[in-house]
Protein backbone atom coordinates (compact mmCIF):
# COMPACT_ATOMS: atom_id res chain seq x y z
CA UNK A 1 0.00 0.00 0.00
CA UNK A 2 2.78 2.42 1.30
CA UNK A 3 4.66 1.45 -2.31
CA UNK A 4 1.29 2.47 -4.53
CA UNK A 5 1.27 5.74 -2.36
CA UNK A 6 4.81 6.16 -3.30
CA UNK A 7 3.95 5.10 -6.84
CA UNK A 8 1.20 7.48 -7.15
CA UNK A 9 3.17 10.27 -5.50
CA UNK A 10 5.98 9.78 -8.34
CA UNK A 11 3.23 9.64 -10.75
CA UNK A 12 1.58 12.88 -10.04
CA UNK A 13 5.27 14.48 -9.82
CA UNK A 14 5.85 13.09 -12.99
CA UNK A 15 2.36 14.64 -14.54
CA UNK A 16 3.26 18.10 -12.59
CA UNK A 17 6.59 18.35 -14.40
CA UNK A 18 5.21 17.75 -17.58
CA UNK A 19 2.69 20.11 -17.63
CA UNK A 20 5.30 22.64 -16.61
CA UNK A 21 7.14 21.60 -19.24
CA UNK A 22 4.24 21.52 -21.70
CA UNK A 23 3.85 24.73 -20.55
CA UNK A 24 7.25 26.16 -21.33
CA UNK A 25 6.93 24.61 -24.89
CA UNK A 26 3.50 26.57 -25.76
CA UNK A 27 5.12 30.16 -24.40
CA UNK A 28 8.29 29.25 -26.26
CA UNK A 29 6.05 28.53 -29.23
CA UNK A 30 3.89 31.47 -28.72
CA UNK A 31 6.84 34.14 -27.81
CA UNK A 32 8.26 32.64 -31.15
CA UNK A 33 5.25 33.51 -32.74
CA UNK A 34 4.78 36.90 -31.46
CA UNK A 35 8.86 37.57 -32.41
CA UNK A 36 7.89 36.67 -35.73
CA UNK A 37 4.57 38.37 -36.34
CA UNK A 38 6.94 41.90 -34.72
CA UNK A 39 9.82 41.28 -37.20
CA UNK A 40 7.26 41.15 -40.23
CA UNK A 41 5.83 44.36 -38.74
CA UNK A 42 8.69 45.93 -38.50
CA UNK A 43 9.97 44.94 -42.07
CA UNK A 44 6.13 45.82 -43.30
CA UNK A 45 7.06 49.48 -41.95
CA UNK A 46 10.52 49.86 -43.37
CA UNK A 47 9.29 48.68 -46.93
CA UNK A 48 6.14 51.07 -45.92
CA UNK A 49 8.94 54.22 -45.29
CA UNK A 50 11.14 53.15 -48.25
CA UNK A 51 8.19 53.04 -50.68
CA UNK A 52 7.03 56.33 -49.73
CA UNK A 53 10.36 57.99 -49.91
CA UNK A 54 10.82 56.35 -53.18
CA UNK A 55 7.57 57.92 -54.25
CA UNK A 56 8.17 61.66 -52.92
CA UNK A 57 11.56 61.34 -54.89
CA UNK A 58 9.75 60.40 -58.26
CA UNK A 59 7.12 62.64 -57.99
CA UNK A 60 9.65 65.73 -56.87
CA UNK A 61 11.89 64.06 -60.64
CA UNK A 62 8.79 64.82 -62.40
CA UNK A 63 8.25 67.88 -61.36
CA UNK A 64 12.03 68.94 -62.10
CA UNK A 65 11.45 67.72 -65.76
CA UNK A 66 8.21 69.71 -65.70
CA UNK A 67 9.74 72.58 -64.59
CA UNK A 68 12.37 72.58 -66.87
CA UNK A 69 10.41 71.92 -69.77
CA UNK A 70 8.52 75.19 -68.61
CA UNK A 71 11.54 77.11 -68.41
CA UNK A 72 12.16 76.40 -72.12
CA UNK A 73 8.49 77.34 -73.24
CA UNK A 74 8.59 80.51 -71.27
CA UNK A 75 11.58 81.21 -72.55
CA UNK A 76 10.38 80.27 -76.12
CA UNK A 77 7.37 82.01 -75.68
CA UNK A 78 9.19 85.33 -74.13
CA UNK A 79 11.05 85.51 -78.15
CA UNK A 80 7.96 84.38 -80.21
CA UNK A 81 6.87 86.05 -82.53
CA UNK A 82 9.97 88.01 -82.86
CA UNK A 83 8.25 91.55 -83.31
CA UNK A 84 5.40 90.73 -80.19
CA UNK A 85 6.08 87.95 -77.70
CA UNK A 86 3.28 86.89 -76.19
CA UNK A 87 4.44 87.23 -72.69
CA UNK A 88 7.40 89.06 -70.78
CA UNK A 89 10.96 87.16 -70.41
CA UNK A 90 10.76 88.16 -66.87
CA UNK A 91 7.80 84.81 -66.17
CA UNK A 92 10.42 82.68 -66.85
CA UNK A 93 11.21 83.39 -63.39
CA UNK A 94 8.76 81.48 -61.96
CA UNK A 95 9.52 78.48 -63.34
CA UNK A 96 13.12 78.68 -62.33
CA UNK A 97 11.77 79.78 -58.76
CA UNK A 98 9.78 76.84 -58.40
CA UNK A 99 13.21 74.47 -59.13
CA UNK A 100 14.64 76.33 -56.68
CA UNK A 101 11.96 75.51 -54.26
CA UNK A 102 12.45 71.95 -55.63
CA UNK A 103 16.00 71.80 -54.83
CA UNK A 104 14.88 72.92 -51.13
CA UNK A 105 12.56 70.44 -51.24
CA UNK A 106 14.94 67.71 -51.87
CA UNK A 107 17.43 69.44 -48.93
CA UNK A 108 14.40 69.26 -46.33
CA UNK A 109 13.77 65.76 -47.70
CA UNK A 110 17.71 64.77 -46.81
CA UNK A 111 16.96 65.87 -43.50
CA UNK A 112 14.51 63.41 -42.68
CA UNK A 113 16.42 60.81 -44.09
CA UNK A 114 19.18 62.12 -42.07
CA UNK A 115 16.66 62.00 -38.74
CA UNK A 116 15.32 58.83 -39.57
CA UNK A 117 18.90 56.95 -40.50
CA UNK A 118 19.28 57.91 -36.53
CA UNK A 119 16.29 55.93 -35.33
CA UNK A 120 18.16 53.56 -33.19
CA UNK A 121 19.52 56.33 -30.86
CA UNK A 122 15.84 58.08 -30.91
CA UNK A 123 14.75 59.78 -27.55
CA UNK A 124 11.07 58.29 -28.20
CA UNK A 125 9.22 60.98 -26.19
CA UNK A 126 10.25 63.28 -28.37
CA UNK A 127 12.06 62.57 -31.35
CA UNK A 128 8.94 60.10 -33.06
CA UNK A 129 6.68 63.21 -32.92
CA UNK A 130 9.35 65.09 -34.41
CA UNK A 131 9.40 62.53 -37.20
CA UNK A 132 5.94 62.73 -37.82
CA UNK A 133 6.03 66.33 -38.09
CA UNK A 134 8.94 66.93 -40.14
CA UNK A 135 7.17 64.20 -42.47
CA UNK A 136 4.01 66.53 -42.58
CA UNK A 137 5.68 69.35 -43.61
CA UNK A 138 7.44 67.67 -46.46
CA UNK A 139 3.96 66.11 -47.51
CA UNK A 140 2.88 70.11 -47.55
CA UNK A 141 5.16 71.46 -49.05
CA UNK A 142 5.29 69.18 -51.85
CA UNK A 143 1.86 69.32 -52.35
CA UNK A 144 2.45 73.38 -52.25
CA UNK A 145 5.64 73.12 -55.86
CA UNK A 146 2.71 70.38 -57.16
CA UNK A 147 -0.31 73.06 -57.40
CA UNK A 148 2.40 75.83 -58.28
CA UNK A 149 3.63 73.26 -61.63
CA UNK A 150 0.02 73.08 -62.37
CA UNK A 151 -0.20 77.09 -62.37
CA UNK A 152 2.62 77.29 -64.39
CA UNK A 153 1.33 75.02 -66.83
CA UNK A 154 -2.25 76.47 -66.58
CA UNK A 155 -0.53 80.00 -67.06
CA UNK A 156 0.86 79.17 -70.27
CA UNK A 157 -1.80 77.41 -71.72
CA UNK A 158 -3.94 79.72 -71.09
CA UNK A 159 -1.72 83.15 -72.69
CA UNK A 160 -0.93 80.57 -75.62
CA UNK A 161 -4.48 79.94 -76.43
CA UNK A 162 -5.53 83.60 -75.40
Amino acid sequence: MEEQNETNKLLQRMLEIMAQNEARIQTKELTSESDGLIDKAEKEGEEATKKIQTTFDRIHDKLFTVNSILVALYVGFGKFPQDEPIFSLWYVMFPIANIFYLIYLEISQMSIFRHASQRMNWNFTTDVDKYGRMINKQTWKSIFAWLFTIGLVIFLAIKVIW
